[in-house]
């Protein structure tokens, strides 16, 4: 009963009645995206090697269970049917042009041809767990006229992260990604990348990691 009164005397006075920590809410999306296979499409921006922005459209693929990831590429141009495959301890990035497979230590990742290690994008709560990050408190905001929560995190060594902020907007009923961009110190955009045609999928971890059988193993160290 004191519990609904004190609700009800915070909603009368305009304020929050439950405030959601960055942490959580990390948390909330873990446990949706966790339930099983799926994949989305991302849509923006990324940063080439040489400095230049360009365009970015990109499939994900996702087996959660196995911690396994596949980005299919097919903008920029530059690096169109190319795939890279992230495992637990693996990358491995798959060469269209040349028909090669280059494999880095998970810890080394590298995404051939970016300018920009996409595998940051993967686990959020993690960058603040090993301190990568500091978050800001989650502001509630309008995404394309849905509800959704915007978080910032900035990252107190840029040369260590790789990137100075990263700001996340977040679908407040569906708990799922809608928008992720990380900005270097001086704040320029060095990926910002749109969630789109998000769904449930079915594959198994052979399906993800699965290279043409001509192609040529290169193992970096």
């Amino acid at each position: 009963m004191r519990r609904g009164l004190a609700l009800l005397v915070l909603l009368a006075l305009g304020l929050p009645a439950l405030a959601v920590s960055a942490e959580a809410l990390f948390d909330q999306v873990a446990q949706v995206l966790d339930q099983g296979p799926w994949e989305a499409r991302l849509q923006g921006r990324i940063v080439a090697p040489g400095g230049d922005v360009q365009e970015a459209d990109l499939i994900v693929k996702t087996l959660p269970a196995e911690q396994i990831v596949r980005i299919e590429f097919q903008k920029p141009d530059a690096l169109a049917d190319n795939y890279v495959v992230i495992t637990p301890d693996k990358v491995y990035n798959y060469l269209f042009l040349t028909n090669q497979v280059v494999v880095y230590p998970r810890a080394k990742a590298r995404i051939e041809g970016l300018g920009f290690d996409l595998s940051r994008m993967g686990d959020l709560r993690k960058l603040g767990e090993e301190g990568e990050v500091v978050w800001d408190a989650p502001q509630e905001v309008r995404f394309r006229k849905r509800p959704a929560w915007h978080v910032v995190g900035r990252a107190p060594d840029p040369d260590a992260s790789g990137f100075g902020r990263v700001e996340v907007w977040i679908d407040r009923e569906a708990k799922r990604p809608l928008r992720t961009a990380f900005y270097d110190a001086e704040g320029r955009a060095l990926s910002d990348l749109e969630w789109t045609a998000f769904q449930v999928a079915r594959f198994t971890a052979d399906d993800l990691v699965a290279f043409p059988p001509d192609a040529e193993w290169i193992e970096k160290k």
